[in-house]
Formats: C-alpha cells, sequence, structure tokens
C-alpha cells in the first residue's frame, strides 16, 4: 500500500477501469498471465494479481461454465508458479531472494512445513503469497517433486474453488473486499 501510494500509482476505481479495458481486449490471457505473476515468489507481493483475478471472475457474469473456465486457468497458472517457486527453493536461487528481505519468511514457511509435513500445503494456499513462500520451502527441503505436486494441486484446486465460488457469488461486490481493505483483512489474520 506505502509503495502504492509513493509511486502515484493508480487508485482502486482507476485500476478497475485499466484492468477492465486489459480483460475486454485480451480475455483468458490477462487473467493467466495476472494469476501467474501473482503466483510467483516475490513478484506476486508486489503485482495486483489477485485484483485482476477477481475481475475475471466477476466478468463471467452468471455464466457459471465462463466463471468455472476463469478458475481452472487461475489453477493452471498457479500449478506453474508454485512450481517454479518449488525449484527457485531447490536449486539454491531462493538464496538471491533473500536479499530482498524474505529471509525470515521463508525461514518461517521451512520451520511451518518440517513440523506439518507437506499438509502445510494445503494450509497456507488460501492466499497465493503464502503458497509461494510454502512452494519454495518444499524446494529447499527437497521435498518428493511427485508429492509436492499432489498436495500442491489439491491445495489449488480446493482454495480457487473456495474463492472462485465466493467472487462468484459476490459478484461486483467482490472488488470492494480488494485494495486496502484485502491487505488490512490479510494483515490481521496473519
Amino acid at each position: 500500500y506505502v509503495i502504492w501510494k509513493a509511486f502515484g500509482l493508480p487508485s482502486d476505481d482507476q485500476m478497475l477501469v485499466i484492468v477492465k479495458e486489459w480483460f475486454s481486449k485480451y480475455g483468458l490471457w490477462i487473467v493467466f498471465v495476472g494469476a501467474l505473476i501473482e503466483g510467483f515468489l516475490l513478484l506476486g507481493q508486489y503485482f495486483p494479481g489477485g485484483f485482476i483475478i477477481f475481475l475475471g471472475v466477476i466478468s463471467a457474469g452468471k455464466n457459471i461454465p465462463k466463471a468455472t473456465e476463469v478458475v481452472l486457468i487461475v489453477c493452471f497458472a498457479f500449478f506453474i508458479s508454485y512450481t517454479l517457486n518449488y525449484w527457485v527453493g531447490k536449486y539454491g536461487w531462493y538464496k538471491l531472494l533473500a536479499k530482498f528481505g524474505l529471509s525470515q519468511s521463508i525461514e518461517k514457511s521451512k520451520e511451518k512445513l518440517t513440523r506439518q509435513g507437506l499438509s502445510a500445503i494445503f494450509f497456507s494456499y488460501w492466499e497465493p503469497n503464502l503458497a509461494s513462500l510454502t512452494a519454495t520451502a518444499a524446494g529447499i527441503l527437497q521435498a518428493p517433486l511427485g508429492k509436492f505436486s499432489l498436495y500442491s494441486a489439491t491445495g489449488i484446486i480446493l482454495w480457487n474453488i473456495f474463492w472462485g465460488t465466493l467472487v462468484y457469488a459476490l459478484g461486483e461486490s467482490a472488488l470492494k473486499i480488494v485494495g486496502l481493505k484485502y491487505v488490512l483483512i490479510i494483515f490481521v489474520v496473519w
């Protein structure tokens, strides 16, 4: 939020207009790219991917097959992002990311993953930034790729069905949750 204000980035209303324009031009590709960036370690923390995903589901209107298509695309993009995060952790690139101030968060995710095992994946995948940290930690701990992929896919699908259904049911009023209020909710939950 502070970075957003410091750089004079568009307001929520202006961003809504911009994203709607992108979505009408590029359709599901913008949702895919937005979700891909949102799910990647470090980048997702500074990118309004959640806003783009919400808008993708909302733009489906009351068309259930279209909303399902958006949720499936988000699932696919998140699976790619979290798998890349796993590889970043496994092959040590996280050390570079630790220079950006993520070392404490990565260590906490490693501890949680060590204590809870791969079930920690499911319990952290409700929020993409937590999921990216957990996926990176799984790579650092050399979790078996097959098990990681299975737990990851399960967590992604179940949480995205939950969030997709909620946003679909709320419609445009879901946009009021995104933005500063969303950040505050996440902070309070954290």
